[in-house]
């Protein structure tokens, strides 16, 4: 529990205070001067994300998928550290023991938890990885406003008490 609490007081300080730390400075920045609007650096989006959860998303004001992968990456580091302290401890018990039948089941044990992590640190760098290129795609597409008009989806009430629903494409 109290690895949680730090966790969770590190990435708060870290989402408070990094953006002042790392800054740019107004001659190497990169912005738009019709609107004076910061444009995210995709570099900067890519090893903001590679570094702490989220961190990229929330730099390119992508604050809901920022939480949900860090809540996500977060989930993951905590199962990893649980698996890991419960190998060691099953570790320790079927090489400390004397019973056949008891090292057997700790062995059992030390394996699925040991086989857990193994899963768990795969995801989390499979996590890691697409959150460090949505955060650089994010940045790179920032002022890219067009809509996709391939295909459209309607609803609306129908005049049968019943509900309309229509999808339009359009092949070019």
């Amino acid at each position: 529990m109290r690895l949680l609490t730090s966790l969770i007081i590190m990435f708060a300080a870290i989402f408070v205070f990094a953006p002042r730390a790392f800054a740019q400075s107004d001659s190497t920045a990169h912005v738009d001067t019709t609107a004076n609007v910061h444009r995210p650096n995709p570099t900067g989006a890519l090893f903001r994300s590679a570094f702490v959860p989220g961190w990229g998303q929330f730099y390119n004001k992508k604050y809901i998928k920022g939480s949900a992968i860090a809540a996500g990456e977060t989930y993951v580091i905590i199962g990893i550290i649980s698996n890991w302290r419960d190998a060691d401890k099953h570790k320790k018990n079927f090489q400390g023991s004397d019973s056949l039948e008891y090292k057997a089941s700790e062995f059992s044990k030390y394996e699925h938890s040991r086989d857990q992590r193994n899963i768990r640190m795969w995801i989390l760098a499979a996590g890691v990885l697409y959150s460090m290129f949505d955060a650089y795609v994010d940045a790179q597409l920032w002022d890219f406003k067009q809509t996709d008009k391939s295909f459209e989806v309607y609803v609306a009430p129908s005049l049968n008490e019943g509900i309309y629903a229509g999808l339009n494409f359009k092949i070019k």
